[in-house]
């Protein structure tokens, strides 16, 4: 019977030890297995010297050896606590010295010398019967042969070792890792010490089977903790890893949509909310298919950018793609994403504006060329004739028109090349910007007024500056665009031009209320061949944006469909 009772008792610590090899399996959680296991090895070999009556002598002597090992190789166990405490705290890295694989070989080693010993008449004599006394039953005591003194060695290094983990221990600042190994260090000490008391008669030999579930459960309570920290600290890390991926999701300048194999959107980041004018809790948990207009953006425009204009009224081009990611066997995530190509766009606009520049510029050089030379001759004969026939009218008008076809083909050469300036020349570089306006608004005040329209002028000039440019550049950039503002005006419509100066530059403002441009058409404004009038030719702004440019200035257009348009020049001032 109480063979029995104490076969189950020490069948504890084997059950806890096999019930730790089911959380996540890790050094530590090994090693604590293995020490459960040679704690309940020992507590067996205990046990089976209680089985008289039960058990044969020789049954009794030859698994009393066999269990034995467990009170045995507790010594290397203990050594190797110590060992994986100081491979795994950077703080105890000073002990490697004393704390090494090599160390813990030979300890091994001598363990298992020991336990072969076990074995043989040197290390277990025979046995005695001990009567039943008090409340120790009766049971078999081994007479130990003349080299047990190797087993006393032995249990003499398990409390070397022990004290050596308990130093280790309390250098530990990881409150709960330090919390465990003390535990592990005075569950070891209590049993180490009930053994060697029961082993001496000082106690009754059963005496420490009992002390040993009270120790398996206070390891088992302090492992717990110690993983329950483990798991809560990694359950923290998993958080925070889990924000800064949302984080960077959501600064992400990328359009992304992530769904599950069910169809259900699980990940959206703030840019694809921004651009389809949504909140991330209308899309989480929502099946895919209850956006369709979403759907079919993403879907269909696969091949090739898709434009899309924005809640603020931007244009975007998007060029959508879309990835599975397979994280298991059931889990299956669809992942689209939108990258977004304006700007790529933009640069491909200018690189095409560019290069009509480039073959409208040659065109023209060549154009212009051909045609200057016999233009050059009619005028000469044109002249001869006037001079021959003084009294005809006809030869002046058509020198008169000769001169404008020369204007035009001089227009045309600027797209090719700026005109080369005279520096000699101060009258056809240096312009008065107040008298140049007033000259211009004079020019136009009589066919403004013929047709119903006003022109006004607001000099906030505070003192007569100049600009440094061609007179001629100038009057072609002020013409051509109060020309563009006295077509979109309707009669009664008002062109205003205000004059004044704005960080050391001249600012030149003309503002009509005509139509105004829709935003398609002004993000294009100043590209050749682009224009709205029935018999524009549309390089009339490309010209004016070039000769800015050439000038050092600014110009820009602000427009708003129905409100009207604002042309802004800027170039530097000078006293």
């Amino acid at each position: 019977m109480e063979f029995i009772l104490l076969l189950l008792v020490s069948a504890i610590p084997l059950i806890i030890s096999i019930a730790v090899l089911f959380t996540p399996k890790t050094h530590i959680t090994i090693a604590m297995a293995v020490f459960l296991f040679l704690l309940s090895s020992w507590q067996m070999d205990v046990s089976i010297l209680y089985a008289n009556g039960v058990l044969s002598l020789d049954t009794i002597d030859l698994l009393f050896r066999i269990l034995r090992g467990g009170s045995i190789f507790l010594m290397p166990m203990m050594y190797y606590f110590c060992y994986h405490l100081v491979q795994e705290t950077p703080s105890l890295s000073h002990m490697k010295g004393l704390c090494n694989k090599s160390t813990l070989y030979i300890m091994i080693g001598f363990s298992t010398i020991v336990y072969l010993f076990n074995f043989t008449e040197a290390g277990i004599e025979t046995y005695h019967l001990v009567h039943a006394e008090g409340i120790s039953p009766s049971h078999w005591m081994p007479v130990y042969g003349p080299l047990n003194s190797l087993f006393i060695i032995n249990t003499f290094f398990i409390f070397i070792n022990t004290s050596m983990l308990s130093i280790l221990s309390l250098q530990i600042k990881i409150k709960v890792y330090r919390s465990f190994y003390l535990k592990l260090m005075i569950a070891a000490m209590f049993i180490l010490f009930n053994g060697v008391m029961s082993g001496f008669s000082f106690f009754p030999l059963f005496f420490s089977s009992f002390n040993s579930i009270i120790a398996a459960i206070i390891l088992f309570f302090g492992f717990f903790q110690m993983q329950s920290s483990k798991i809560h600290s990694m359950n923290k890390e998993l958080i925070r890893q889990s924000d800064l991926l949302e984080a960077i999701m959501n600064i992400n300048p990328n359009y992304l949509l992530v769904t599950s194999g069910k169809n259900n959107i699980v990940k959206v980041n703030d840019s694809f909310c921004e651009l389809f004018s949504f909140k991330v809790k209308d899309l989480i948990g929502f099946k895919f298919s209850d956006f369709p207009e979403v759907k079919e953006i993403l879907n269909e425009n696969l091949e090739q950018p898709s434009k899309h204009t924005d809640a603020k009224g931007r244009v975007r081009y998007i060029s959508w793609g879309t990835r599975e990611l397979q994280q298991s066997k059931t889990e299956i995530y669809q992942i689209y994403f939108g990258i977004d190509v304006t700007e790529q766009k933009r640069h491909e606009q200018v690189l095409l504006s560019s290069e009509k520049l480039k073959v409208i510029g040659e065109m023209a050089a060549s154009v212009a060329h051909e045609i200057r030379n016999p233009l050059t001759t009619i005028r000469g004969f044109i002249q001869l004739i006037k001079e021959k026939n003084s009294d005809s009218k006809y030869e002046n008008i058509l020198l008169d028109e000769i001169d404008r076809i020369n204007e035009v083909l001089k227009e045309l050469l600027i797209l090719s090349k700026p005109e080369a300036r005279e520096q000699g020349q101060a009258g056809e570089i240096e312009v008065y910007v107040r008298d140049e306006i007033r000259s211009i608004h004079m020019l136009f005040h009589a066919l403004a007024l013929e047709q119903n329209k006003n022109i006004y002028i607001e000099d906030r000039l505070k003192k007569d500056c100049y600009i440094k440019i061609d007179k001629s550049h100038f009057k072609q950039v002020i013409i051509n665009i109060l020309k563009n503002s006295l077509e979109a005006i309707s009669k009664g419509g008002k062109i205003k031009m205000i004059m004044d100066e704005r960080a050391g530059k001249v600012r030149i403002r003309i503002i009509d209320n005509g139509e105004g441009i829709n935003k398609q058409r002004l993000s294009r404004i100043g590209e050749p061949y682009y224009t709205s009038k029935e018999k524009g030719t549309g390089i009339g702004l490309t010209i004016c944006f070039k000769l800015m440019k050439e000038n050092s200035g600014e110009m820009t257009v602000k427009s708003k469909e129905g409100c009207g348009t604002s042309v802004t020049i800027l170039l530097p001032s000078h006293q």
